[in-house]
């Protein structure tokens, strides 16, 4: 039986995320979960209470920061890293980011961060573009899925708010992805 590809279409939003940060001077790690995933249903355990401890879909970005500008208020951040959505095995706790960690994964791709903080409210706004390198299958709700193809590209945007320094978690966001074309391979 061949999996179902769940297609990144161009110019359309295809998930939308929830998550929280830890940050370091050289690091950063954002985590949380997937509350929309275009093609996919049913990605709650329980579709009355929808937050980390019954998403099916987390994710973990693990990202070093390559360099840091000043401008006024602005502080920008430029990182490069990995991304991996799991098919989650919840309850997920935003007090353990490992637990975001604790699933298959079913696709991993190389991400690249511009962070736009304003650091007279701490406020934030991130672009990042995604390359899916890895496709596993999985199987939800008795279908078996691929999330994309190989070479997939997607912009992820999230809007938030960085905590106090040396607080955990370093802040929130939320935010969306959105297809932008490229290798549509079938891998």
């Amino acid at each position: 039986m061949s999996a179902q590809v769940i297609s990144i279409p161009q110019d359309q939003v295809v998930y939308e995320f929830v998550g929280q940060f830890n940050n370091t001077p050289t690091t950063s790690q954002q985590f949380g979960y997937i509350s929309t995933a275009k093609g996919l249903s049913s990605i709650f355990t329980d579709n009355t209470t929808q937050d980390e401890t019954t998403a099916l879909l987390t994710f973990v970005t693990n990202a070093n920061t390559d360099r840091v500008i000043v401008n006024g208020p602005f502080k920008i951040i430029n990182r490069t890293g990995t991304t991996t959505i799991y098919l989650n095995t919840p309850p997920s706790d935003f007090s353990d980011a490992s637990t975001f960690s604790q699933g298959t994964p079913i696709q991993v791709s190389d991400y690249s961060q511009q962070v736009i903080l304003n650091t007279d409210n701490n406020t934030f706004v991130t672009v990042h573009t995604n390359t899916v390198t890895q496709v596993p299958t999985f199987t939800l709700n008795g279908m078996t899925y691929r999330l994309g193809r190989m070479g997939n590209k997607f912009r992820t945007n999230y809007s938030g708010e960085a905590n106090a320094t040396g607080s955990s978690p370093s802040g929130w966001f939320a935010g969306n992805a959105v297809g932008v074309g490229g290798s549509a391979n079938p891998n």
